[in-house]
């Protein structure tokens, strides 16, 4: 990006955000555009660090450590778009995060933020793929914000480390995770294997560049973590604390069947009762 606009990312605390023209992104819900009163020119493309460190008794996925990405998300754009906007008053902008128009893996590639690994993540140089990716949108032509051309996709060095640590390879476990409702036999040994009630990390950190990789510098994803789920504190969260969480958009009834799997032989209960879901 041309200087005063990569100051205002840089001055954020994020090493990694470019722009590319919208025409090069690919589309993946051209709905989501209905919702925007302008025609996007350029995506500002950005990718936030969230690793810190993973405590030996976690039995959840890093990401999901921390609160919601999408609440740190929802304030790190506003901020953005209100000094972007102070820089150009005339234009307009949208940001997202995950429910995205747009590919935002591809597009992230294209604006040259890292390398696609075997595992499906985008690789980055500083934090390896402990990062979430999201985007500004503007009317603002590409001329005006970006300083170099779109890349095309590259892919890792394919030394097979992430496919090697995968011990199911026709349907991620993090997925598995996330499956609401019954489990079959087959699905509920593996949970119990896998030894996690939310998510997997099993490919990622099983990557050579996660060695290298760097701790986040924003102090959101440090402050309220939780790195083991109980069944009791899960069903006794109150919904609006629940509700911050990560693992909340499968509602409680998934985490608690996962952590009965989790508990020692003998020990699955029918899951504790609950508040009426979120």
């Amino acid at each position: 990006m041309k200087p005063a606009f990569a100051a205002i990312f840089k001055k954020a605390g994020l090493a990694y955000a470019e722009a590319i023209p919208f025409s090069v992104c690919r589309m993946i819900n051209g709905a989501k555009l209905h919702t925007l009163s302008f025609a996007p020119k350029t995506a500002m493309m950005m990718a936030v660090p969230y690793f810190v460190d993973l405590p030996a008794d976690a039995n959840l996925s890093l990401y999901a450590m921390a609160e919601d990405y999408h609440l740190f998300f929802r304030e790190l754009s506003r901020g953005l778009i209100q000094k972007l906007s102070a820089l150009a008053p005339t234009a307009q902008f949208a940001a997202f995060a995950d429910a995205s128009p747009i590919d935002e893996r591809d597009a992230a590639l294209r604006a040259g933020l890292g390398v696609l690994g075997r595992h499906g993540l985008v690789i980055t140089e500083k934090y390896a793929s402990f990062v979430f990716l999201g985007e500004i949108l503007t009317d603002l032509a590409f001329e005006e914000i970006g300083d170099r051309a779109p890349t095309e996709p590259r892919l890792c060095e394919g030394c097979g480390a992430c496919l090697a640590a995968c011990p199911k390879k026709d349907l991620c476990l993090s997925a598995l995770t996330q499956k609401k409702g019954e489990l079959s036999a087959e699905e509920a040994a593996e949970i119990r294997a896998l030894g996690s009630a939310w998510g997997c990390d099993l490919c990622q950190l099983a990557c050579p560049h996660t060695a290298c990789a760097e701790e986040t510098p924003f102090s959101f994803f440090r402050e309220n973590r939780i790195t083991h789920l109980d069944r009791e504190v899960v069903a006794a969260m109150p919904n609006a604390l629940f509700k911050r969480r990560a693992f909340a958009w499968r509602g409680r009834a998934t985490l608690l069947r996962n952590l009965a799997l989790l508990a020692a032989p003998g020990t699955e209960q029918t899951p504790l009762p609950t508040e009426k879901e979120p």
